[in-house]
């Protein structure tokens, strides 16, 4: 087939080229914007949300059940949207119409959550962004695989991890400096104006990649799928244990650490946890082109195993802190590469977007059950410290038997 006719901005008429700091930054900025909105918004402003929602006794079994119906929706959309962006054929391409008109909505639903009244209407909110945000990602993410070179990908997964890391930490400090529980809105208002600059900089900005030749028929075995199956495991259950550890941190370091200021101190307990993140996720994207990905993996799971077990033996918050980095570093470090790691197996060009779609799911089906998994624990313990005790050992689990299960992924080095 033909090229997709490009927008009319000359940074979207030409190539990719790996090696330009504006065409990489171009290409992961929405990263930056969506994960400085779902840092701030899980980390703090919905468990403040769900707090003055329904109080103090309902608050843990509340949180968990609004993440478990967002994610349940966000599982459904994600790779639907995906599909439905592989088979758009328009003058502004496959992926741009998703992506403008998603994030679109993504951004009034984000303007709304700040002005929500009860429980009710902020469960419909954050369904309304969970669609939305999911429409335009599913888009969003196949870029990568259609339009950066092969001999790039770690580079480029590096630079996209280096900018979601950072993008959580401006999400983090933003929370720690603005969020108040009488004006919180005013931080939803400006992770709706960051991103709406997302969505622009991606539309005007990124280039679409070549519509590919149909597939031959063989390329649709359940064989050619299983290294990426197993890509989808390994992912699914490092990230699991990342959102056992964030969706509960804040009830934490309340209810157990007993850290004044819980709110702000939780923000900066993150912070520093993705600036210790930040700090790695180039590096290690380089270097998975050298060494190759699954030692990057196995290292970054077991460094978040030992810090999230680290968690339940220190008190106070510069040793908080100090565990939170430990943490930070191993998450940084498997982001860098689990990029590139997906898209070494994708097993069909013509399906970029649905199977990635599918490889989305390793974030969105996570993020449902630790909030169902953990709500359990409290549900079944009586006894509160030992009930978070239980939910940060299994965090630690979840994160190291996920990083071992990496060596059964055949097809990356």
């Amino acid at each position: 087939m033909g090229t997709v006719e490009r927008a009319t901005p000359s940074a979207a008429r030409r190539p990719f080229d790996p090696g330009s700091w504006a065409d990489q930054f171009r290409l992961s900025f929405l990263w930056f914007s969506g994960n400085a909105l779902w840092e701030a918004l899980l980390t703090v402003l919905l468990p403040l949300l769900v707090l003055q929602a329904v109080g103090e006794a309902r608050k843990v079994v509340a949180l968990s059940l609004i993440a478990m119906v967002g994610t349940l929706l966000a599982s459904v959309v994600h790779p639907l949207a995906g599909w439905l962006s592989d088979g758009t054929r328009s003058r502004f391409g496959r992926r741009r119409p998703y992506v403008l008109g998603g994030g679109a909505l993504a951004v009034a639903a984000t303007a709304w959550l700040g002005f929500t009244r009860g429980y009710t209407e902020l469960i419909v909110a954050v369904l309304a962004l969970q669609f939305a945000y999911n429409v335009a990602i599913a888009a969003y993410q196949a870029y990568i695989p259609e339009i950066v070179p092969e001999t790039g990908r770690g580079k480029a997964s590096g630079f996209q991890g280096l900018m979601s890391s950072l993008g959580a930490l401006a999400g983090a400090i933003g929370a720690a400096l603005l969020v108040r529980p009488a004006s919180y809105h005013w931080m939803l208002l400006f992770l709706a104006l960051l991103l709406a600059a997302g969505v622009l900089v991606t539309v005007l900005g990124v280039p679409e990649g070549r519509m590919p030749p149909p597939p031959p028929e063989v390329r649709h075995t359940a064989r050619n799928y299983g290294n990426l199956v197993w890509v989808i495991v390994t992912r699914a259950l490092v990230m699991l244990g990342f959102y056992t550890l964030l969706t509960y941190l804040a009830y934490y370091l309340h209810d157990v650490v007993h850290l004044p200021h819980y709110i702000q101190a939780t923000s900066y307990v993150v912070a520093v946890t993705i600036l210790a993140a930040s700090a790695v996720t180039l590096w290690c994207g380089r270097l998975s082109d050298r060494v190759g990905r699954r030692a990057i993996v196995s290292a970054a799971g077991l460094a978040m195993a030992c810090g999230s077990l680290a968690f339940l033996a220190v008190r106070g918050f510069w040793p908080v802190c100090a565990v939170g980095a430990l943490f930070g570093a191993g998450y940084g470090a498997y982001i860098s590469v689990d990029w590139a790691m997906a898209t070494d197996v994708l097993p069909d060009s013509a399906g970029v977007a649905r199977d990635m779609g599918i490889w989305g799911l390793a974030i969105t089906v996570p993020q449902m059950l630790a909030p169902a998994l953990a709500g359990a624990v409290f549900l079944l313990l009586p006894r509160q410290a030992f009930a978070y005790q239980v939910v940060f050992v299994l965090a630690g689990l979840y994160a190291v038997v996920g990083s071992a299960l990496v060596w059964r992924v055949r097809g990356v080095r």
